[in-house]
């Protein structure tokens, strides 16, 4: 196979050049700043609080989904008889979409277990 030459890497020599480092160094300084410290913007801590937030309900939704004989539940027509919430337990502990009307989420859900 002939050798690709990637051409969407940065140039890094060329970018290692003084006067290109000089210009880069003043485009920060001019957007960010003198006291800007790239180390401690590493966000605001809000996406951080999101994020605990969603691995929370992510695991919170594995521990309820246990609770529940999936594929037995499928196979007996038992879906139905579930709440929303409670088919968003099973949505959520595997990582699938949890909008729709209920018999969307039946759906998504027999999908899922293959049914």
């Amino acid at each position: 196979m002939p050798e690709i030459n990637d051409e969407t890497l940065p140039d890094e020599e060329g970018m290692a050049r003084p006067g290109v480092v000089k210009a880069v160094e003043e485009f920060k300084l001019s957007v960010y700043g003198e006291n800007y410290d790239e180390e401690s913007d590493m966000g605001n801590g809000k996406a951080s609080d999101a994020s605990k937030k969603r691995k929370t309900a992510a695991e919170n939704a594995a521990k309820e989904s246990a609770n529940y004989n999936w594929p037995d539940l499928a196979d007996n027509g038992q879906l139905k008889d579930l709440t929303v919430t409670e088919l968003k337990y099973y949505l959520t502990a595997h990582n699938l979409p949890v909008t729709g009307k209920k018999e969307v989420l039946i759906s998504r859900i027999l999908t899922h277990l293959g049914k």
